[in-house]
């Protein structure tokens, strides 16, 4: 009998049928007590067939994060769920030490957590493959996974030692765009894709430009491409991503520096004959044309300045 209900078609077809149980039930081994017994094929049969309430500190995080946070913009999460209850339950798999770990649904974990409420869960018996292909499923049919947030789970199911044809059937993407992603997270320092974050919207060929810079990158360089999302963590991801790509324009222009002028607001690359303002913020951009209509007006109050001087 298959499983059939929340799991739906494609994780039943991306496993191939191994979550198709045997005609038959496996006997448990014999036990002194018939009421231990019937308990464990209680339970058993719970694990596969119904959802249950689980406190969150009892469930453990997965090694494969397929979010750079998963805490991050969680509020909306938190009062949907204070207000309609948890809609859909979280998958969570049974280690062999009998601990649970979670598959796939952490930000419902978290989110019930802060709420200091059980989460609704199901549990099912499953390999660590059988694991990871549920979570890249359920991956996929999600709206807000970014390219590097893939890309990162990618290059997590590869360096743990499975072959690509798991990371295909985990999240649909080909064998040349999977090495794609694990090359660029390979050349790109984890601690500046972390201050950058998601980039939601931001696709392979603007990651591609900043592995590109990183791969041949001296160490004051990669500082300055971190102090420059630095001075913009009130920006966006995406905004910082742009601005990331930006600083390493300094390196091929000899002779410019990247300062921040306004913290996460105006950028100035800089040499000697030559200075380049960036808006950080889209919001920003008018203030550059304002600015450039006042040069004139800001021309003669310098010579004005300097000849009382």
């Amino acid at each position: 009998m298959a499983r059939k209900g929340i799991f739906g078609n494609s994780l039943k077809n991306a496993l191939e049928g191994k979550f198709d149980e045997p005609e038959d039930d496996t006997p448990l081994p014999r036990r002194s007590s018939p009421n231990m017994a019937r308990a464990e094929a209680s339970l058993k049969e719970e694990d596969r067939r119904a959802t249950r309430l689980v406190s969150p500190t009892l469930i453990h995080a997965s090694r494969f994060s397929d979010r750079i946070d998963a805490s991050e913009d969680l509020s909306d999460l938190i009062e949907s769920i204070r207000q309609h209850g948890q809609q859909v339950p979280i998958l969570l798999r049974r280690l062999d030490n009998g601990d649970l770990e979670v598959v796939y649904g952490r930000r419902r974990v978290l989110a019930c957590k802060a709420l200091g409420i059980d989460v609704r869960a199901s549990v099912m018996e499953m390999t660590e493959e059988e694991a990871l292909i549920a979570q890249g499923v359920e991956n996929n049919q999600r709206l807000d996974t970014s390219f590097i947030e893939k890309a990162l789970f990618i290059t997590r199911i590869l360096d743990a030692g499975f072959k690509g044809v798991v990371v295909h059937r985990a999240t649909g993407v080909n064998d040349t765009l999977i090495y794609k992603m694990k090359a660029i997270v390979s050349a790109i320092p984890e601690n500046i894709i972390r201050a950058i974050g998601p980039a939601h919207g931001a696709g392979r060929r603007q990651w591609e430009a900043l592995a590109a810079f990183c791969r041949s990158a001296k160490p004051a360089e990669l500082r300055r491409v971190e102090q420059a999302i630095g001075s913009a963590q009130a920006s966006s991801s995406p905004e910082r991503l742009e601005l990331a790509i930006t600083a390493t324009v300094a390196k091929a222009n000899s002779g410019q520096e990247l300062s921040s002028l306004v913290p996460g607001r105006i950028i100035a690359t800089a040499s000697a004959k030559k200075i380049t303002l960036s808006a950080v913020n889209v919001q920003d951009q008018p203030f550059l044309s304002y600015l450039s209509e006042r040069i004139p007006a800001l021309l003669q109050e310098w010579e004005e300045r300097k000849a009382r001087d």
